[in-house]
């Protein structure tokens, strides 16, 4: 039986996913109530560690900080991004720090969540 193998691409779209994951979980986690200073554009994780039941799967390994599994992956891009139309000063924006409004608006809106229990790790920019 004859394996076919190609080289290694790294500007492969898999590839390139699977970097910008890596990278991503690699980051520091923060607060995600702590975010009201953030400028510019970029992908996030958003994790868990309260008590509600649906998210127990992911919940302990978050708890005792021995993994990092995000209950959701995100991106904020600039206005006009979607259209090929991001500028030079796009890291100036304000679209992530808008989109993690909008999430801390949905959790504040629950009655059985908490935003203290909420993280979040960002990409670079």
């Amino acid at each position: 039986m004859t394996v076919k193998t190609s080289p290694y691409n790294p500007l492969d779209k898999i590839n390139l996913g699977k970097s910008v994951a890596q990278a991503l979980l690699a980051q520091a986690v923060v607060a995600l109530a702590e975010t009201a200073e953030l400028q510019g554009a970029g992908v996030y994780a958003i994790y868990y560690t309260g008590p509600f039941p649906a998210y127990e799967p992911i919940v302990t390994p978050n708890r005792n900080g021995e993994s990092w599994q995000p209950i959701y992956v995100g991106k904020a891009i600039p206005k006009g991004g979607r259209k090929g139309g991001i500028t030079a000063d796009a890291s100036k924006g304000t679209a992530l720090r808008d989109r993690l409004r909008q999430h801390t608006a949905s959790i504040e809106q629950a009655n059985n969540l908490e935003l203290q229990d909420f993280l979040l790790s960002l990409s670079d920019g």
